[in-house]
């Protein structure tokens, strides 16, 4: 297990609120996000400079 999916599956449990992902991290996060089928799972909001800010999609 990468350090990313610790820290995507650290976000789907509750364990933190938010997940910052610098922009040269977003590809490697995104794919990770649809090999593991967690993509629907979360919300991505862009930022300033080409951070994302991923969070838990609750809505589902």
């Amino acid at each position: 297990m990468n350090e990313w999916e610790q820290k995507v599956k650290a976000l789907l449990d509750g364990s933190i609120d938010e997940l910052l992902v610098p922009k040269d991290d977003f590809l490697t996060v995104r794919s990770l996000l649809i090999e593991k089928e967690w993509l629907f799972q979360v919300v991505g909001a862009a930022k300033h400079g080409g951070v994302t800010i991923y969070r838990r999609n609750d809505s589902n």
